[in-house]
C-alpha cells in the first residue's frame, strides 16, 4: 500500500517552503519533496576569505561548468551534467538553478518589492497581453502576511507604483549609495534603499545581519529569508511535515475522477521509483520544473486543456548598466562597502499612467546603484599600467567603485517564448529535460537602450568616470556583476536568463480556456493539483518575483484549506 499524506509539496524554495509551514500549522500532515541534497547552515556555511581558497574563487578549471555557482557556493547549486537542459538553435539562455534543501532561497538578492496594481492590470492600461485575474487589493493581505514574517528591511516611500509594507528600520546607505541619491534628487528622481528580506533587527527569533557579505553562498546566522532558517523550523515543530530530500519527482498520477492521486518520485541515489499519494498536490519545484512536471505526468501536458501549458515563458531584461569610480571617494579609506551587498533602488517612472506613457515602447524597469569597496579588485586585471604606480592606481580606486544596473525590466510576455520536452535527451534518471525557446523582442531592445541612457545620465550626475576596463552591472556576486553566472561586459549584451526571474509557462486566468491556474494558483482543470511559484504570471511587472510568488502561495494554501473542509464549490 503506497504511502498517503494530506498534501504532498514538490519543492523546497521560497513557495515550497511557505506552503509547507502554512499547511502544517494547519494541521495537515505534508510531505516535502526535495530532489538535492539535505542543508545545514551551522555546518555548510562558512566564511572562506579569498586567498583560503585552492583556486582564489576561481574554481578548479573546468569544474564549474557542472555548476552555475562559484568556488565557494557550488556545493549549494546544480549540477548540470546530471541535470542537464536543451535550447533551440536562436536561444543563447542560461538557466541558474539550485537542487538542494531550500533551493535558491540560500543564495538570491533578497529583493523584496511589491507589484504595483499598473502592473496587475498593464494590459487594460497598454492593450498588449493578458491583464492578471487578480489586482493589488486581493493580494495585499498576503504580501502583508508574507512580509511580516520573513521581515523586510526597508523605508516607507507612499508611492503607488512601489507599494510600501510593514518595513523594519532600513539599512544605512554607504558614500557611493548617499552620493548616487543626491544624483537622483537633482535629476528629479525618487530614490531609496533598497527592500530587502535581511533583517535590521532581531525578528521572530532570528539575529540582524551583521553584514558580513556573504550571502550568496549561503547565510549562516539566518539573517536572510530562507527555507532553512525562517519557514522550516516552526514547519517542523508542528510534527506534521516530513521532509523527504534526494527525492527526484517525476510525475503527477491521476486517478479515475479526474484528481490527482499523488506523486512518483525517484530516489537519488539507488534510482528505485518511489508512489506517494495525497488529498492535494503542490508542485513547488521552480518554474521550469513545474512545467517539466506537468509534461511528464500527461501526453500534451496535464491540467492543459487551454493548450497554453509551456508558452509565454518570460524573464526580467538583464545586461548592460555603467560601472567606473566615483572621484570624490577616490584614495579614501577602506570600507567594508559590500558587506550589506545592497544599494539604492529607484522605481519605475515611466509608462505608470497617462502622464508617463512613452511612445516608443511600453512597460518599465527599476534602476538600483552602489558603490565602494568589494572583496576583489575585478577591474586590476584590465588596468593598464604596471609596478608600484600601477598597484598604487588599483587601491585608490578600490574604494571608489561604482556600478548602476537595471534591476527589473519588463519584458513582454510572447507566445513565441515557450518550453517544450526534449524529444531525445533525458537527465541522469532518464528524465525527458526542456527544450527551452527563448529570444528577445522589439520592445525588450527599446526598453534596454532608454535604461542604458538614463543609467549614464545617472552616473554622470554623480560625478562618475566610467572606466572602459571595469565590467558592467550590479554588485559582485549578483546578477549583472562580476563573478556572477550572468556577468555581462561592455558590450551592452542583454543576458537572457541573466536576471534569473523566470516566469510564466502556465499563466493564471479568469477562465480555463486563457490559461492553466486560476487567481488561487489551482489548476482550472484539477481541483486538488496546484502550482507555486513564478509559473502564474500573465506578466513579469518591473519587480524582482520573489515575494509575489509567495504572496500568491499563501493565498493558495488558504484556499487549499478551505477546499480540504468543502467549503468550496
Amino acid at each position: 500500500m503506497n504511502e498517503s499524506y494530506d498534501v504532498i509539496v514538490v519543492g523546497s524554495g521560497a513557495c515550497g517552503g511557505w506552503a509547507s509551514m502554512e499547511l502544517a500549522q494547519a494541521g495537515m500532515k505534508v510531505l516535502m519533496l526535495e530532489a538535492g541534497s539535505h542543508i545545514s547552515a551551522a555546518e555548510q556555511f562558512h566564511h572562506q576569505c579569498l586567498y583560503d581558497l585552492e583556486f582564489r574563487g576561481r574554481g578548479r578549471p573546468g569544474f564549474l561548468r557542472r555548476y552555475t555557482g562559484t568556488e565557494r557556493n557550488y556545493r549549494i547549486m546544480l549540477d548540470t551534467a546530471e541535470n542537464p537542459y536543451t535550447t533551440s538553435t536562436d536561444t543563447s539562455y542560461r538557466w541558474s538553478r539550485s537542487r538542494c534543501l531550500g533551493g535558491r532561497t540560500l543564495h538570491w538578492a533578497r529583493a523584496a518589492d511589491r507589484m504595483g496594481d499598473y502592473e496587475f492590470k498593464a494590459a487594460s492600461r497598454d492593450g498588449y497581453g493578458m491583464d492578471w485575474a487578480i489586482s493589488y487589493a486581493d493580494i495585499k493581505p498576503y504580501y502583508d502576511r508574507v512580509e511580516s514574517f520573513i521581515g523586510v528591511s526597508g523605508e516607507v516611500l507612499g508611492l503607488p507604483q512601489f507599494p510600501d509594507g510593514p518595513f523594519l528600520p532600513p539599512m544605512p546607505l554607504n558614500c557611493a549609495e548617499t552620493i548616487f541619491t543626491a544624483a537622483c534628487g537633482a535629476i528629479g528622481w525618487k530614490s531609496t534603499h533598497r527592500r530587502l528580506a535581511q533583517l535590521t533587527q532581531v525578528h521572530h527569533g532570528r539575529p540582524a545581519c551583521h553584514y558580513c557579505g556573504n550571502c550568496v553562498n549561503g547565510c549562516d546566522v539566518g539573517a536572510m529569508f530562507s527555507t532553512i532558517s525562517s519557514t522550516l523550523p516552526p514547519a517542523l515543530k508542528t510534527g506534521n511535515l516530513t521532509v523527504r530530500t534526494d527525492s527526484v519527482a517525476a510525475r503527477v498520477r491521476m486517478n479515475g475522477e479526474n484528481r490527482a492521486q499523488g506523486v512518483t518520485y525517484i530516489e537519488r541515489y539507488s534510482m528505485k521509483p518511489v508512489d506517494i499519494d495525497a488529498r492535494f498536490v503542490v508542485l513547488a519545484a521552480s518554474t521550469i520544473e513545474n512545467t517539466r512536471l506537468l509534461m511528464l505526468s500527461e501526453k500534451g501536458g496535464l491540467a492543459n486543456s487551454s493548450g497554453l501549458l509551456g508558452y509565454y515563458l518570460i524573464d526580467q531584461i538583464a545586461g548592460g548598466g555603467v560601472s567606473g569610480i566615483l572621484p570624490r571617494l577616490k584614495g579614501g579609506p577602506a570600507r567594508l562597502d559590500d558587506g550589506k551587498s545592497a544599494g539604492i533602488t529607484i522605481p519605475n517612472f515611466q509608462n505608470i499612467d497617462k502622464a508617463t506613457a512613452r511612445k516608443d515602447f511600453i512597460r518599465g524597469y527599476v534602476i538600483n546603484a552602489t558603490g565602494g569597496q568589494t572583496e576583489y579588485p575585478e577591474y586590476a586585471a584590465t588596468l593598464p599600467g604596471y609596478g608600484s604606480e600601477w598597484k598604487k592606481e588599483v587601491k585608490a580606486r578600490y574604494v571608489a567603485q561604482a556600478r548602476v544596473w537595471i534591476a527589473g525590466g519588463e519584458m513582454l510576455a510572447r507566445k513565441e517564448n515557450f518550453v517544450e520536452l526534449d524529444p531525445e535527451v533525458k537527465d541522469h534518471w532518464g528524465i525527458p529535460v526542456v527544450k527551452i525557446h527563448f529570444t528577445h523582442g522589439d520592445n525588450d531592445r527599446k526598453l534596454m537602450a532608454d535604461f542604458q541612457q538614463r543609467a549614464e545620465e545617472l552616473f554622470r550626475k554623480a560625478g562618475g568616470e566610467v572606466m572602459p576596463e571595469m565590467r558592467r552591472g550590479g554588485p559582485a556576486g549578483f546578477p549583472g556583476g562580476p563573478g556572477s553566472p550572468d556577468e555581462t561586459t561592455a558590450t551592452h549584451r542583454m543576458a537572457l536568463g541573466g536576471a534569473i526571474h523566470e516566469v510564466g509557462t502556465a499563466r493564471m486566468s479568469s477562465n480555463a480556456k486563457d490559461g492553466v491556474l486560476n487567481s488561487f494558483c489551482q489548476t482550472h482543470d484539477i481541483s486538488n493539483l496546484y502550482v507555486f511559484g513564478g509559473n502564474a504570471f500573465p506578466s513579469t511587472g518591473d519587480k524582482h518575483p520573489t515575494v509575489t510568488m509567495m504572496a500568491l502561495a499563501a493565498r493558495g494554501c488558504d484556499h487549499i484549506k478551505e477546499n480540504a473542509k468543502g467549503r468550496l464549490s
